[in-house]
């Protein structure tokens, strides 16, 4: 005879039944404003290009209007669409994705199709709008998921005291820096900004494109007197690289490297997002190159000389990286940094400044590039044996 269930076993069903249809019309109500969301936006993208490019624009304000109109419909659009793809069985990189490729296509099949039927050619304008709309809308969509930067592997509260403390035992308050040099940073760096920011519009798209996610890595480093701070680069490495190795060195030929990721590191342009480091007057152009933070704690251990390095700012190119290469052990860094320290000058900075460009773009795209400018280039006003 089969037993009767228990009055709790029949609460429990009741409450599971009534869990389900709450959590059904909350994904039905979301499908509804969803493809909602989507036909108005198909409409109203319908009615703006049209206004656009039959009737066209005939101020500069209503060649704003319409363009601003553009890029927030595309916005819109693609936030919609990846919002609906969550309840579809398909990956976060595919969504990202779909949704900006769906906005982007239909946008210039508007173009296209309206062109055809009016017979004139109005421009670049709208198409250009409408990838940069599709594309913010994936910016947008991502930072709802996630941030668009990525903080990997941040040192303890414990770690960044304990490094403080022992740079203040090894080489106590660090002086203040150059004036000269402080201004040269600022107005090298306002200008590199203003010169480069369509640059940091393509990078960001060729990284989240790729590999949709956060645009940024965040470098945990230690700065000058031994404290903690931010470093910013253009992420390099898929999502979440470091997630099961912690903090390590990437190594010559590393899988974990995107495919843009591989160009960016071999100009130097995954640097570029440091320039906010210099004008916070967190970093320079040129100094002893930031070393994170929980790799620091482990070289002062058996070193504690090595705090000797940050008695300066950190520098976006330094001795040590035009002299050595990627692979000098900490001993070694500390000994191109501590003749730099010895030798510093404004004039020395700019010298650095262009053998790190000539590097860059000269020395590390030729065949047989062993990583070391010739020794005639090294001199930074001190005798050749000092680099021996």
């Amino acid at each position: 005879m089969q037993a009767k269930p228990s009055t709790m076993s029949r609460n429990q069903v009741r409450t599971s039944t009534e869990q389900g249809k709450r959590v059904a019309g909350q994904l039905a109500w979301l499908a509804i404003a969803s493809y909602g969301g989507i036909a108005i936006s198909i409409a109203l993208f319908t009615w703006f290009y049209e206004q656009a490019l039959f009737t066209g624009p005939q101020t500069r304000t209503e060649s704003i209007l319409t363009s601003l109109s553009v890029v927030g419909l595309h916005m819109g659009l693609v936030v919609a669409l990846e919002r609906l793809f969550v309840n579809l069985p398909m990956r976060r990189k595919l969504r990202y994705r779909t949704a900006f490729l769906v906005s982007v296509g239909l946008g210039w099949a508007l173009w296209v199709s309206v062109i055809i039927f009016s017979g004139r050619f109005t421009g670049l304008f709208l198409p250009v709008f409408a990838f940069s709309g599709a594309f913010f809308g994936g910016l947008v969509a991502t930072a709802i998921n996630e941030n668009l930067w990525e903080n990997n592997s941040p040192p303890s509260t414990r770690i960044q005291t304990e490094v403080h403390q022992r740079h203040v035992e090894v080489t106590g308050i660090p002086a203040a820096g150059s004036w000269t040099k402080r201004c040269f940073d600022l107005c090298l760096a306002i200008i590199g900004v203003a010169g480069s920011a369509p640059v940091w519009g393509l990078i960001s798209f060729l990284v989240w494109f790729e590999d949709p996610g956060p645009i940024l890595f965040v470098k945990n480093s230690v700065g000058k007197g031994g404290r903690n701070f931010h470093q910013y680069k253009f992420r390099t490495m898929v999502r979440g690289a470091e997630v099961n190795t912690g903090p390590v060195l990437s190594r010559e030929g590393d899988d974990r490297v995107l495919l843009v990721g591989r160009l960016l590191r071999k100009t130097a342009l995954d640097e570029l997002p440091q320039v906010i480091n210099i004008l916070k007057g967190e970093m320079s152009f040129v100094g002893p190159r930031p070393q994170r933070t929980v790799l620091v704690h482990d070289y002062l251990a058996a070193m504690p000389e090595y705090a000797e390095r940050h008695r300066v700012l950190p520098g976006l190119s330094g001795l040590a990286q035009v002299a050595g290469d990627y692979y000098l052990t900490p001993r070694q860094k500390l000994r191109f940094d501590r003749l730099y320290i010895q030798n510093l000058s404004l004039g020395n900075d700019i010298k650095l400044l262009f053998l790190a460009c000539l590097i860059t773009f000269w020395f590390r795209w030729r065949k047989g590039w062993t990583g070391r400018l010739p020794r005639r280039l090294l001199k930074l006003g001190v005798s050749e044996e000092r680099f021996s």
